[in-house]
């Protein structure tokens, strides 16, 4: 049971994805491209159609790849948690 709690959220995340079942899985990747799909709606309603550019120069910067990282290890955990909940 240890090991479960070894290595990043991202990497346990990715073995979760290949080891669940695939209907689990594929609801889970289904949402969150619903949701990137929804975010990327918004950031173009934002900042009109520099957003990629914006997202570019953001994901390439090294002030936030701190951040970065950190909120794509929550999300690991936040889907992590979707999958497994609902494997019960």
């Amino acid at each position: 049971m240890e090991h479960i709690l070894e290595g990043l959220p991202q990497e346990k995340w990715i073995e979760i994805i290949f080891n669940a079942s695939q209907g689990l899985s594929a609801k889970e990747l289904t949402n969150m491209l619903e949701r990137q799909a929804a975010m990327e709606i918004l950031l173009e309603k934002r900042l009109g159609e520099m957003w990629e550019e914006e997202l570019a120069h953001l994901i390439s910067s090294e002030e936030s790849s701190e951040e970065i990282h950190r909120r794509t290890q929550n999300i690991a955990i936040e889907s992590m948690g979707n999958i497994l909940t609902q494997n019960e």
